[in-house]
């Protein structure tokens, strides 16, 4: 006979199963997949100044050294959590499967705490960035307020905001 508990365990099994691909999808982990990563991956290279200006520093001494496709990568394997940074980066590749250049891993080491950690972005803190670099993208090329609205779900107040930044495009 089955009891209360069997039901309950079965139910969310499926809750998770059939959720799982939304939740990644709500979370901002599709942007890191598939064709949406190549997209992702060459605005970030075609607008390399906007977007070094968006990220948080730890990914942006990254991309800088190592180029977006490395960061996205650690960004998968690690975001939201604290990494251990070992100091030589092939103890990092062994560990991860990601491969740091040299000079690039020393730099982003170089940001650690004193015990070679580091705090990776989540995917949704990369996505809020990589958002913020598409808005001062497009107030440069002084896109119409409708068509901002639209795109972004930015508000007229929100829009003024953004304008208003030090720093921003005049749109």
């Amino acid at each position: 006979m089955r009891t209360s508990d069997d039901i309950a365990g079965q139910g969310e099994a499926v809750h998770n199963q059939s959720g799982d691909g939304f939740a990644r999808l709500v979370g901002g982990a599709a942007l890191l997949t598939g064709d949406a990563k190549q997209a992702c991956i060459d605005f970030c290279e075609q607008n390399a100044q906007i977007v070094m200006s968006c990220l948080p520093i730890s990914l942006a001494v990254l991309a800088g050294g190592a180029g977006f496709t490395t960061m996205l990568d650690v960004v998968i394997v690690y975001g939201g959590r604290r990494v251990y940074l070992p100091t030589r980066e092939n103890r990092f590749h062994a560990q991860s499967g990601i491969i740091v250049p040299a000079a690039a891993y020393a730099q982003w080491r170089s940001q650690s705490d004193g015990n070679g950690q580091i705090d990776v972005p989540s995917v949704w803190g990369l996505f809020l960035a990589l958002r913020k670099a598409a808005i001062l993208f497009a107030l440069g090329k002084k896109w119409p307020s409708d068509e901002m609205h639209t795109t972004f779900g930015m508000s007229r107040r929100q829009l003024r905001s953004f304008r208003a930044e030090p720093g921003a495009p005049i749109g």
